[in-house]
């Protein structure tokens, strides 16, 4: 690993004390500039906002409410009312922002851009999952967690919770769900992708998916310095290929350089 390359990834991540984001304020500016993060440490190869709070990639975490990871838990809340980007489960199905300008590029490499209709006729999508998208859908697009239970018609209990939980996954995977935050109350609540953002689904469908791939480059490479595509596929939970075939077209502008270490490789955004 070159030193100097990972200390400058870990700067523009605000992973030291001299760039660190002390409050969610400064996160909003945070998401903007990396397009995708994700609330907790979910990846070595994507920035996210416990370590830019801590200004230390090896800050551990604590699950107690009154320590710094209770601390940036409470952020979604506060975040998510100043919308600064789309939140959902992402990088290795763990809650991750994208920002709004990079939200149709996502959306063209890991969305599902049918409607759920077509899902359930073709056997994609379970009859549970079919049921929560179609209330979201004849509710308007958003619901409270509770509020969506009941009328999916999962009502309280272990069981119904677990088979509400494992329905939502299901949507989650094809980023056909998204999180959002009341002004209003603490609850958290459900929106229909469709619905509630129509216009970047639109424009996720006006992309291909190599020019969603160069979308998302052009932004994580510069501030990442380097990217290893194997791991970074894995996380991002899209093909190896693709991926190794757009770094490559950001060599062949000039804009990457490929450095081989062995049977991998290494691509590293030339102004770092």
């Amino acid at each position: 690993m070159d030193e100097h390359q990972h200390a400058a990834r870990l700067e523009r991540w605000g992973q030291t004390p001299g760039s660190r984001v002390p409050d969610p304020e400064a996160a909003v500016p945070l998401i903007e500039r990396l397009g995708l993060i994700t609330h907790f440490p979910a990846s070595p190869e994507l920035p996210n906002l416990y370590h830019a709070y801590m200004g230390d990639p090896d800050a551990a975490m604590d699950s107690k409410h009154d320590s710094p990871a209770g601390h940036v838990y409470a952020w979604r809340w506060h975040l998510g009312r100043l919308r600064p980007g789309f939140y959902t489960a992402i990088v290795r199905k763990r809650p991750t922002w994208v920002h709004w300008d990079l939200l149709p590029a996502v959306l063209r490499l890991r969305g599902e851009l049918r409607t759920p209709d077509e899902l359930f006729d073709l056997g994609v999508i379970s009859d549970a999952a079919y049921r929560i998208a179609s209330t979201l859908e004849s509710a308007g697009g958003v619901l409270s967690t509770g509020e969506l239970r009941k009328a999916a018609g999962f009502p309280t209990g272990k069981e119904q919770r677990a088979a509400y939980q494992k329905a939502v996954e299901e949507l989650d995977t094809r980023l056909m769900l998204t999180k959002e935050f009341s002004t209003e109350d603490d609850d958290m609540h459900h929106a229909l992708v469709m619905e509630r953002y129509r216009d970047y689904l639109g424009a996720a469908g006006r992309l291909s998916f190599d020019e969603a791939l160069d979308r998302l480059l052009t932004t994580y490479l510069p501030n990442a310095v380097y990217a290893l595509p194997v791991p970074l596929a894995r996380h991002l939970g899209i093909d190896e290929a693709p991926l190794h075939s757009a770094l490559d077209r950001l060599v062949e502008q000039g804009l990457a350089e490929r450095h081989s270490e062995g049977k991998t490789a290494r691509y590293v955004w030339t102004e770092a």
